[in-house]
């Protein structure tokens, strides 16, 4: 299922767990797709994504005309700040020419909501909202950790 963050902007910001693998893979990705999803972000590890049946993910969302970035973060971890904004710089970029990007972990909880939120960051939206549309969307409070929440209020407090 995707969750949608409700907020107007040139582009749309999306949180999910991870898609079904293996036989039922090539149907998500169509399906994502067709909902106008552009961007794919996986915030999997190498790791899970064998046990999830994702090893061929970047094959199957490039095949469906999805562009696909790979950020591998421990689960109910934080990423280096430097590498997370190096990341979703370009993702915001593409967001501010009208794209869906869309986000996913494990359960699109915890690392895609990080760095959804750094994406609303960079358009403007403070850490504590940015947590407040995404649990709204997500039906669920976010994000997974405090280690979490500390970290984009970091990164927020020393944004340029």
């Amino acid at each position: 299922m995707l969750y949608t963050v409700s907020r107007p902007g040139p582009g749309t910001v999306s949180t999910m767990a991870h898609p079904a693998g293996g036989m039922y893979l090539e149907g998500k990705i169509r399906e994502l797709r067709r909902l106008g999803v552009d961007v794919l972000v996986s915030a999997q590890t190498d790791d899970e994504r064998v046990e999830c049946d994702l090893v061929d993910e970047e094959r199957v969302v490039v095949a469906a005309g999805l562009q696909y970035v790979c950020f591998p973060i421990e689960d109910r971890s934080v990423p280096d700040v430097v590498s997370a904004v190096a990341l979703v710089q370009p993702l915001h970029a593409l967001y501010l020419r009208g794209a869906h990007v869309v986000f996913h972990c494990w359960a699109g909880i915890g690392r895609s909501s990080l760095l959804a939120g750094l994406l609303l960051g960079m358009d403007g939206v403070e850490p504590g909202e940015a947590w407040r549309l995404i649990a709204a969307a997500r039906g669920f409070p976010v994000p997974d950790t405090a280690a979490q929440r500390e970290w984009l209020a970091g990164w927020w407090a020393g944004r340029g």
